[in-house]
């Protein structure tokens, strides 16, 4: 299994930008703006992160569809729970999920 760097500004949690994998595409911001932010001071200009994580069912479908959208699967999900790789699984996104296979 490939082990996955988390970019540094990302808030302590499951869902998390991977280091270096942000190619400035915006769509994972657009679908959760209240959870997601960039950096412009990196190299490159730009990389985005999860300011903070959900805490409202709301918030959960927001940062479900921010890594469902995100382009390079950088965007990413490293908990364990069912339903939400399930969602994810269900959007053809399982492989942003770290933890898949290895319960």
């Amino acid at each position: 299994m490939r082990e996955h760097h988390r970019f540094p500004l990302n808030a302590e949690g499951d869902f998390y930008v991977e280091d270096g994998l942000c190619i400035a595409c915006t769509a994972p911001e657009h679908e959760a703006p209240e959870l997601m932010s960039s950096d412009p001071s990196v190299i490159g200009g730009y990389h985005c992160y999860f300011k903070r994580q959900p805490q409202t069912p709301d918030e959960l479908d927001h940062a479900i569809m921010a890594v469902a959208v995100g382009c390079c699967a950088g965007v990413r999900y490293a908990g364990r729970n069912a339903a939400i790789i399930g969602r994810l699984a269900e959007l053809g996104v399982a492989d942003t999920c770290d933890n898949i296979g290895n319960e």
